[in-house]
């Protein structure tokens, strides 16, 4: 719609406001509505297995029926009009006959005609019919309007479709785009779906602070504000890890926390600089338990929200969830079914060819030069280094089925146990579908010295040009020195595992308000 004809409406709608005062009818009043039923609810009351209604015919218990909601479309013939009535579980049709609807109190048959547009929301009281054409509706004896809506609502068939508007104005595109509308009940069930998986389980949800003084349990740049009281700088949180295990170290053994966190970086189809986050510790457990935990919180959200499903359709291509590969003779304690698992070694071996337990650093530079890497200074001072970026650059984006890749570069992990067997390697998982991380995790480091070793390395990786790396927190490693016993822990995206269950191609399509550039010019 063009903008002079969206102005030339906002204006006989606001006149149609102004109307409606004048005639001693408040367009937004402000007292409760008692609805007697939803539009759910009326429809399975004339439903089997209750009685149906014959075309034509009305209710002959004449039930009371009082619903509300917004008007989705209307039209008017002569002394009769109908109106779809929609609320948050479905539509009925409203019969509005001239004979019936007097007005006095409520809209007369005339105000309804002439007052009332799309958009408008409205309560409405009758009994149920069945029109001539066999439509389920309501016949109409009383109508109040509880709210005029002053610009056009979305076309009732096209709906809004144009992605920026639907995502700064997220309320049009919930109105005009059913798929939309579900997509977002779809989230709060993930949601809840994982609070109540981990609340059977006997974990506690903790709250940590937004607020912090020094940012870490990530490799990211933060955002920062000032607080005038304290006149100290304070950093919006990157991650929640490092409250959670200090309450590790408190005595709580099992704690998560499913909240916002904020990160200072680029906006594309998986990054949106404030994003939910899942965060899972567990005393006593290893990177292997928590991995099946992984497995474990995803799969019931997937059966919560599409039943007993093993694969889904995901932008063109058919992902499998089915638990299928065993790796108990490879790892004795590791039983069960799972997803794929590989060593980050074996990953890029099986991609690139590069065989990184055989590789001398010179002659790994080489050859990561021959696969047309782009390789920064600080990526070519260690083979650790080197493996992640090649891992980065040439293998992650062909895990297409759920793949857990494990055992990390030390260098890249330093909040992770270092490896049992492995030197040069921690014991850490990232979980890949369709190219892209969904969670990680790790056997946490409780080691206090070790933990300050890899802090100090990790202020002379940002000496030597890496912003994301760890800032030193010595509140961290004296919870640590108080003791933390044994732990695994893990983080999830929650956005991406509700782009990955609607098949949402955009991470700003699964968040209710995505961060947007400013619309407003200097």
């Amino acid at each position: 719609m063009a903008k002079s004809e969206t102005r030339n409406e906002v204006e006989v709608r606001s006149q149609k406001v102004d109307e409606l005062r004048a005639q001693g009818i408040d367009p937004y009043p402000s007292q409760a509505i008692e609805r007697s039923h939803t539009t759910k609810q009326v429809i399975d009351l004339f439903s089997p297995p209750a009685k149906e209604l014959e075309p034509g015919e009305t209710d002959p218990n004449e039930k009371f029926l009082k619903v509300c909601g917004r008007i989705t479309s209307k039209r008017d013939s002569g002394s009769i009009g109908f109106i779809n009535l929609t609320d948050e579980t479905g539509k009925i049709q409203l019969k509005i006959e001239k004979k019936l609807v007097k007005g006095d109190p409520g809209l007369s048959f005339k105000q309804v005609q002439k007052l009332l547009d799309v958009g408008d929301f409205v309560s409405a009281e009758g009994i149920g019919c069945r029109t001539n054409r066999g439509e389920l509706s309501i016949q109409v004896n009383k109508l109040d309007v509880l709210s005029k809506a002053i610009i056009p609502f979305p076309d009732s068939y096209y709906g809004v479709n144009d992605p920026e508007i639907c995502r700064r104005h997220r309320e049009m595109d919930l109105a005009g785009n059913a798929e939309a509308l579900q997509r977002f009940r779809v989230r709060s069930k993930i949601m809840q779906s994982i609070r109540t998986y981990l609340w059977d389980a006997n974990f506690y949800e903790i709250e940590t602070p937004i607020l912090q003084s020094i940012y870490g349990g990530a490799a990211a740049r933060p955002f920062v504000t000032h607080h005038n009281a304290l006149d100290v700088d304070l950093y919006l949180r990157i991650a929640t890890e490092l409250f959670l295990k200090r309450a590790i170290c408190g005595g709580f053994e099992r704690v998560f926390e499913l909240g916002r966190v904020f990160r200072n970086e680029g906006i594309d189809s998986t990054h949106n600089p404030e994003f939910t986050s899942l965060e899972v510790y567990q005393a006593y457990a290893d990177y292997f338990e928590i991995l099946g935990l992984v497995e474990d919180v995803i799969c019931y959200s997937l059966t919560n929200i599409l039943g007993d499903l093993k694969q889904i359709e995901y932008q063109g291509q058919t992902i499998s969830l089915e638990r299928q590969y065993d790796y108990s003779q490879k790892y004795p304690n590791f039983t069960g079914k799972h997803w794929q698992v590989k060593t980050m070694v074996e990953a890029v071996k099986d991609e690139t060819g590069l065989d990184f337990d055989n590789l001398e650093l010179p002659e790994a530079i080489r050859a990561a030069e021959k696969l047309n890497l782009k390789l920064s200074k600080l990526e070519t001072q260690s083979l650790g280094y080197l493996l992640y970026a090649v891992f980065d650059q040439k293998v992650e984006s062909t895990l297409i089925q759920p793949t857990f890749v494990i055992d990390f570069p030390v260098e890249v992990s330093p909040l992770a146990k270092r490896h049992h067997s492995k030197p040069g390697f921690v014991e850490r998982f990232e979980l890949f579908i369709h190219g892209t991380e969904y969670s990680n995790g790790f056997s946490e480091l409780n080691d206090p010295q070790d933990q300050r070793q890899r802090f100090e390395e990790q202020i002379a990786q940002r000496e030597a040009g890496d912003d994301e790396a760890h800032p030193m927190d010595e509140d961290f490693i004296q919870a640590l020195s108080l003791g933390m016993p044994n732990c695994g822990g893990m983080g999830i995206g929650v956005d991406r595992l509700v782009m990955l269950l609607t098949n949402t191609q955009s991470i700003r399509d699964v968040i209710m308000f995505p961060t947007m550039r400013s619309t407003l010019k200097d």
